[in-house]
């Protein structure tokens, strides 16, 4: 890696040397950091590649959102000639960063050819071989065909290059070493001197392939020498316009040498005509007029092909003084500033002299000596005046010399002139009304000078205006006046005297003002109220002739205006004047005025307005605070009396109780308790019981009476002990560690002092270990020995401290467990007979392991010997199943016949345990079947699975069969018989427990093995009560009693989870903790939302499962807020309405959030207020600060101000509290005063715009309606009297006909069950009613549109003719007029029957 000058990026990734066959796809990497991004170009061998090198590479550049930059290379289908040596190289500005590194492609050697290498002479030089193929044995260099010997010290690829070193091929030259030239192993030649004689000619590289294939080219290196000059030497006494040569020479270097030249470090301007002659051994420059222009530096620059040098030389001639502003003569103005020009060019730079001519001693002195400090002599030649004066005047001669040539010299004449000018020229005249005014103008400067009036700036008349002017000549200039008799208002003007000569002109300005005086000012309004201060505006014309104001203000119930305070305000440039009146008294009727004043006079009173000033805290605190103890611990009673009357500063709405403890060094983690009661009364004594305090601690108690507008301050402190009790906290930091097997050691920190609740007799220990009952030990002091524990055994404890009151709450339990001990010995064990040489040994895990059990070690002797055992070491396997596993040992190379004794012992990290009862057996041939898994009792979860083993042996193999309770199990759902023997029972229950038997049998005898399979039922659920507060639930519920097996009582869980409403279900505590506790369980949901739904549920979990879980729903206390029917609560001003909001009844739950919204009245747009009163959340104590600062009780407002508003005018306002049981939102129709305090009378009906709109569509309705049914009956009368025409005409010709047919009719329907008609009564609700008519009616009936009820009033057209429907008239006409008599008879005897539907259309 390369790098030049100052590092400001770093390469974070690169890629390494890789080697691949042809044809494969090849991806270079690198990237960089920095502040800048760098640019890269990428190598190979020293020589730039591009996209443009082949059309297989690609070039990318990507800039990364960490500020990186990464370029990428990639060759597709790679050949061998794309190896070598690839650089990747980063560019800023003049700073590079470069890594690289080779790709090797498989293939023969080869090496490229490049140009000559150019080399100054005396530097050193690194020549890297540019090869490609793969792979080489070995790389060598030949100079002059000789080789050059390789340098083993050099064997490293990368070196530190020598910074004047030349870098070939992308590398840096490699550090100085003792020989002239070396080679190292990776092939690099490295020339530490070069020089033109030793080193110049061609230099050959070889390499070499292990196979033997060779490549070799040379290359030519050139030693060239850097040009060396000569001094340039320049004459010293050079003048202008002579000709001037710069001779550059060459004293040594190698051709070609290009020359050029700079001028002042830049390039030679054209202007000034510098010829340049070149030859190869000089550079000269002709200069033909040398001027002052052609002064400066001259460069010239040397350069061969190897280096750049340059010389510099300094020209500069002697030029005489020439002028290039010459001073002339010039007239000054009096008291102006002057200036007169002297310069002139020249080198050495001229120098400046100015004389002037005394006018007393006639001879030339310099001109600082006469004229003293109010003239200044410039570095560039030009005499400056600061201020004119008359002694200035006079000869002046500027003298200009350089020491080449002759010297400048020339005399002029300065004159000092007076302009006109006026001592003031601005000023301000008041006259009243009708008196005489007159205005003096005095002029001072030179004659001729000329005066003019104007007014207004119009010139003044005198002949025709009513003026008087005159003018008088004075010594210093001239004076004139202007009068004006009996002035009048339109003579208020500005009047300007304007006077000139030939030398200046100057103004004198007079503002005359006419005073009257001003009339009143108008619109007298209230901008703003508070507690103190009031702010009024008023406007005025600002054509006003009031100077000041006086604003008068009394208090409204005692209205004087003789004893009313006064204020006087300055009139400003403002139309509307706005004064604020401070010192005022809070929630008081005030009634102010303003008029306008001047030096004329003052105006009247403008209308008063009346105004009511906001509230304030209370500015005094309570009064005879007196504090005692209650029966109850942890509570005191307070009784005060309000505040003073006139310290209230408004209604006093209730009051805050404050009880710090005085408890030393720990106040911070202490918070007071704070309580906030509203008041009944406003005079009467107060009295309230602040609870929940820390039991018999000192506490100071203070209380503080508040208003809308905030807290006012807190009484003196005094001082209360509460009562004593039980502890309230339990110990902390409860900490507990194993002594012996059967010890434990238990150690707390004892209970604050302000935690104990009085005096503290001892502390109480509970313990018990899993699953088994709970025990108790008593202590005095903060540590506590436990002995005679089990071994090996996990402990829960806790610790609580008691007093006379009480047992207090326990700390957190804590597990612990004691140490290991050696262990029993085997519960049971077994020998069986398996091979004539080798016996079967049995085993089960012992009762009481008192530790965790490493391994099993099986002795085994001959009866008869007395020779020591054998011994054996099992190791223990992990089990997983419900009962403990038959653990076995096949005893080998056994002796047939011969009897054996066998045992077995347990081993802990303790040591090993008791040996187990010895079991003999002899080896044999004939082998019993026999049964090496022992049995025993088992206890199993509901809906589990079991495995029974039943491993047997015997020769021959015995026969198994499984018996449940006595009987064979066979096929069956629930039984898996395995190849094993044993036995699966899947998803046990009650009826799958009892006795399961394995038999072995076979020829020589039998055995077997019992297991007692208890199925453990999961727990019942408990029972759960839950007991609603205002935030919290207490939950209760029984423990689970299981009368079978007690000591499993003690190994129940319960799990309590509870939710808001449907929302999701949390936990109430960590599922893995200790819940025993006598009788029953009990927990606390705190922090609940006020009048919220809230649903508990408990499970019982034991070493069977969990039970199905006891719910209940439980609704905490509190609801909705209740607003107040009426505006009691509302009072308002010309610009607010107030709202008192403790008004509203919180329903039992704090209100969370206030939304006040308001209209005019009529108006539909609702608006949203913004709370204009102000709130002092200052809840601190004022005579006791030093003692605790607690934080705001409350962040809720108790005020609502609505503003600004327009005064009389009548507003709804919508009023919406919020808090957790639900939101309650109320409309009230209040008005704003008149701008005088008064209230105005009530809203007028007809102006409400949307009662006015509900009004008229009522009675465009109505209107419709009755235009619409008066349409539809008219037709339906044109439709019926046409229907009826008809039907009569029908009526006849039916008659006609049914008489002939009669006696026929009659016996057609004789057995026809007969269909007859009912009375039909008015009913409202029925809109279509279907008229059902005798078959035996004989009348005609017409259509009819609307149906109509029996005994309906018909049209007057047709008298007692009823209307039916038009199937009924079309059967009625068949019918003869027997059976309408019939049907007349029967009418009234039978009900109606509803016998068809009836049809509408």
């Amino acid at each position: 890696m390369r790098i030049r000058r100052s590092i400001s990026m770093t390469m974070s990734q690169h890629f390494g040397e890789t080697t691949v066959m042809p044809g494969a796809d090849i991806h270079l990497q690198c990237t960089v950091n920095g502040q800048h991004p760098g640019k890269f170009i990428w190598e190979r061998d020293g020589i730039l590649i591009s996209s443009n090198t082949d059309s297989r590479y690609g070039i990318s550049q990507t800039l990364s959102p960490n500020g990186g930059v990464t370029s990428q290379l990639n060759i597709s289908h790679i050949r061998v000639d794309d190896g070598g040596l690839y650089a990747c190289v980063a560019h800023h500005g003049e700073t590079q960063l470069a890594h690289h590194d080779r790709i090797n492609v498989y293939g023969p050697p080869y090496i490229r050819t490049l140009p000559p290498f150019k080399v100054q002479s005396g530097q050193s030089v690194t020549l890297r071989c540019p090869y490609y193929g793969y792979p080489v044995r070995e790389i060598t260099w030949e100079y002059k065909g000789k080789e050059i010997k390789p340098d083993i010290s050099q064997s490293s690829r990368y070196r530190r290059s020598v910074p004047s070193s030349i870098e070939i091929f992308g590398r840096k030259p490699k550090l100085r070493i003792k020989r002239d030239a070396t080679v190292t192993t990776d092939g690099v030649l490295n020339i530490a001197k070069v020089n033109k004689n030793d080193n110049g000619g061609s230099y050959a590289c070889v390499v070499r392939s292990p196979s033997g294939e060779m490549a070799k080219r040379s290359f030519e290196l050139q030693v060239v020498e850097a040009p060396q000059l000569e001094e340039i030497l320049l004459a010293s006494d050079l003048q202008e316009g002579q000709i001037v040569q710069i001779h550059c020479n060459l004293k040594s270097g190698d051709s070609p040498v290009y020359y050029s030249w700079l001028k002042d470090g830049k390039k030679i301007p054209n202007h000034l005509k510098i010829v340049e002659r070149s030859l190869e051994v000089f550079s000269v420059l002709i200069i033909k007029n040398v001027s002052l222009d052609h002064c400066g530096t001259y460069t010239c620059v040397a350069a061969n092909h190897v280096a750049k040098v340059n010389r510099t030389v300094n020209l500069y001639i002697k030029v005489a003084p020439k002028w290039s502003e010459e001073p002339q003569n010039t007239s000054l103005l009096l008291g102006r500033n002057g200036h007169i020009s002297c310069s002139a060019n020249g080198y050495p730079q001229p120098q400046t002299h100015w004389l002037k001519k005394d006018v007393v001693s006639e001879t030339w002195r310099p001109v600082l000596e006469v004229a003293g400090g109010g003239v200044l002599s410039l570095s560039n030649g030009s005499l400056m005046f600061d201020t004119v004066a008359l002694s200035d005047a006079g000869l002046y001669t500027c003298h200009v010399e350089n020491g080449v040539g002759e010297a400048l010299s020339k005399t002029i004449w300065i004159s000092v002139n007076k302009p006109v000018t006026f001592d003031s020229v601005l000023r301000n005249m008041t006259a009243k009304l009708g008196q005489q005014v007159t205005i003096e103008c005095q002029a001072k400067g030179d004659d001729p000078i000329r005066i003019m009036w104007t007014r207004n700036e119009k010139p003044i008349n005198p002949l025709t205006q009513r003026v008087k002017i005159s003018e008088a000549k004075t010594d210093e200039g001239i004076t004139s006046v202007l009068e004006l008799l009996q002035t009048e208002t339109s003579d208020a003007a500005l009047y300007q005297c304007r006077a000139g000569n030939p030398f200046g002109a100057d103004v004198y300005s007079v503002y005359l003002n006419i005073l009257e005086p001003p009339s009143p000012p108008t619109d007298l309004s209230v901008d703003s109220i508070k507690s103190r201060s009031v702010k009024l505006s008023w406007r005025d014309m600002a054509r006003s002739l009031a100077q000041y104001y006086t604003v008068q203000i009394t208090n409204s119930q005692r209205l004087s205006w003789s004893t009313a305070r006064a204020i006087n305000v300055s009139r400003t440039d403002e139309i509307r004047h706005v004064v604020e009146i401070e010192d005022l008294q809070p929630s008081t009727g005030y009634t102010a005025r303003v008029a306008g004043g001047n030096q004329a006079d003052l105006s009247l009173f403008s209308t008063p307005v009346r105004l009511t000033t906001t509230e304030e805290a209370p500015t005094s605190p309570p009064l005879a605070v007196q504090l005692e103890q209650t029966e109850s611990p942890g509570e005191i009673r307070v009784r005060w009396l309000p505040p003073p009357a006139d310290a209230h500063n408004g209604l006093i709405l209730g009051y805050r109780l404050r009880a710090v403890p005085q408890l030393s060094g720990i106040k911070e983690t202490q918070e007071p308790s704070d309580k906030i009661i509203k008041t009944a009364s406003l005079y009467s004594k107060q009295e309230n019981t602040i609870t929940g305090l820390l039991k018999g601690v000192r506490y100071a108690v203070s209380v503080a009476a508040f208003n809308s507008a905030g807290t006012g301050p807190f009484s003196i402190p005094l001082f209360q002990d509460t009562r004593e009790g039980a502890p309230e906290e339990g110990p902390s930091s409860v900490e507990c560690g194993g002594m012996t097997s059967s010890a434990l050691r238990v150690s707390w920190q004892p209970i604050p002092p302000h935690k104990q609740a009085g005096a503290l007799i001892g502390y109480t220990v509970l313990y018990a270990a899993q699953g088994r009952q709970w025990h108790n030990a008593t202590t005095l002091v903060t540590e506590l020995r436990l002995q005679g524990l089990s071994k090996f055994t996990n402990y829960t404890i806790k610790v609580a401290g008691f007093s006379n009151y009480g047992l207090g709450p326990f700390s957190f339990p804590i597990v612990c467990a004691t140490l290991q001990d050696v262990p029993e010995a085997p519960a049971e064990i077994k020998l069986l007979s398996q091979s004539s040489n080798a016996l079967l040994v049995s085993w089960k895990k012992p009762n009481q392991p008192n530790g965790r059990l490493l391994h099993y070690t099986v002795y085994c002797k001959p009866a008869s010997s007395n020779d020591g055992p054998q011994s054996y070491r099992v190791d223990t396997q992990p089990n997983t199943d419900a009962y403990e596993r038959t653990q076995t040992m096949e005893l080998k190379g056994l002796t047939e016949g011969r009897q054996y004794d066998v045992w077995v012992t347990a081993s802990t990290s303790i040591g090993e345990g008791p040996e187990s009862r010895r079991v003999t057996n002899t080896p044999s041939q004939r082998v019993v079947a026999g049964v090496a898994s022992l049995g025993g009792e088992v206890s199993v979860a509901v809906r589990n699975s079991l495995l029974l083993e039943c491993k047997s042996v015997g020769a021959p193999p015995p026969r198994t069969v499984w018996y449940h309770n006595q009987n064979i199990i066979t096929h069956h759902p629930r039984f898996t018989r395995n190849r094993d023997d044993s036995l699966l029972i899947k998803s046990i229950d009650q009826a799958l427990s009892g006795n399961y038997t394995c038999l072995a049998k076979n020829l020589y005898g039998s055995d077997s093995v019992v297991y007692q399979v208890k199925v453990l039922p999961l727990p019942d659920p408990p029972s759960l009560r839950a007991t609603p507060y205002k935030d919290s639930v207490v939950v209760q519920w029984d423990e689970i009693r299981v009368y079978s097996n007690e000591s499993l009582a003690y190994g129940i869980n319960y799990n309590l989870t509870w939710r808001e409403g449907d929302g999701p279900w949390q936990e109430a505590w960590p599922v893995a903790r200790e819940s025993r506790l006598p009788g029953v369980q009990q927990h606390t949901l705190i922090g609940l939302k006020c009048g919220t739904k809230y649903s508990v549920r408990v499970t019982a979990t034991d070493s069977v499962g969990t039970s199905i879980p006891a719910q209940a729903d439980v609704m905490t206390l509190g609801g909705a807020p209740v607003p107040p029917p009426s505006t009691d609560w509302l009072w308002s001003n010309a610009s607010h309405i107030y709202i008192q909001l403790s008004g509203w009844d919180d329903g039992g739950c704090d209100v969370t959030k206030w939304d006040v919204e308001y209209r005019p009245l009529g108006s539909n747009l609702w608006h949203r207020a913004e709370n204009k009163a102000p709130v002092d959340m200052n809840m601190g104590w004022s005579f006791y600060e030093g003692l605790y600062q607690g934080p705001p009780i409350r962040a809720m407002p108790t005020s609502f101000a609505i503003g600004p508003l327009s005064p009389a005018n009548w507003y709804q306002l919508k009023v919406t509290a919020t808090n957790d049981a639900g939101v309650a939102s109320t409309v009230y129709t209040f008005a704003t005063k008149n701008v005088d305090g008064e209230e105005i009378g009530p809203p007028s009906d007809m102006f409400d715009l949307n009662m006015l709109v509900i009004i008229c569509s009522s009675v465009l309705l109505v209107v419709c309606v009755f235009a619409f049914i008066c349409i539809l009956f008219r037709r339906h009368r044109q439709n019926f009297s046409s229907q009826y025409r008809h039907s009569i005409a029908e009526d006849v010709k039916s008659r006609n006909e049914s008489v002939t047919s009669q006696s026929e009719h009659k016996e057609r329907y004789a057995h026809t069950p007969r269909i007859y008609t009912s009375p039909v009564h008015n009913r409202k609700t029925s809109k279509n009613e279907m008229f059902e008519i005798s078959p035996y009616a004989e009348f005609a009936l017409g259509f009819r549109t609307f149906d109509h009820v029996e005994n309906q009033d018909l049209p007057s057209r047709l008298p007692g003719r009823p209307r039916f429907d038009t199937e009924t008239s079309f059967q009625a006409r068949s019918e003869s007029d027997d059976s309408d008599s019939t049907s007349k008879a029967t009418m009234s005897a039978i009900p109606r029957r509803h016998c068809r539907t009836p049809h509408h259309r």
